[in-house]
């Protein structure tokens, strides 16, 4: 009877941690400064899935910041392959975001950053067709669909494809 009682509270107490890391979710906003407006692109064949892809006009070059506090996991440069010149920010309770096809990174792993400080710069690498930032939150490494602000944000529904975002990242 102990023995199953132990096993009851260890499952029990696990259930309630992996709960707890989804209700631990940061409050994560735009990966961008304070109120620049920028489209975001999600769509049915994207990959993955729940990704998005933000863009501007002459975004090239412009500054990507951290949705959230975290500790910086991953700074990697596939080259012209998949990803390109990407950041991966570790966020604790099992949250991660990942910044794709950058044009440059100014971080390195072990890198603590606080919620809009700067991580690196928008590009087109890796296998991009246009300057873009590609963005994905992910819980204990599969990919949720994403939020800015506390909102989850449009995803493809056959009609509208394209959404203007804008960021309150460390609006005063």
């Amino acid at each position: 009877m102990v023995r199953f009682s132990v096993r009851l509270a260890a499952a029990a107490l696990a259930l309630a941690l992996s709960c707890g890391a989804f209700a631990a979710a940061p409050k994560f906003q735009m990966p961008f400064p304070c109120k620049q407006v920028w489209h975001g692109n999600t769509r049915e064949n994207h990959s993955p899935k729940l990704a998005v892809d933000l863009s501007r006009a002459n975004g090239e070059g412009d500054k990507v910041v951290a949705a959230a506090k975290g500790t910086v996991s991953k700074v990697r440069n596939m080259g012209n392959r998949s990803y390109g010149k990407y950041v991966t920010i570790d966020h604790g309770g099992g949250w991660s975001t990942l910044y794709a096809h950058l044009n440059s990174y100014s971080v390195k792993v072990g890198d603590r950053l606080e919620q809009g400080q700067g991580l690196g710069t928008v590009g087109n690498t890796g296998g991009s067709f246009g300057a873009h930032l590609h963005h994905e939150q992910l819980l204990n490494g599969a990919l949720q669909k994403i939020k800015f602000d506390g909102r989850t944000i449009h995803y493809y529904d056959g009609r509208d494809r394209y959404t203007d975002y804008k960021s309150a990242n460390r609006c005063p």
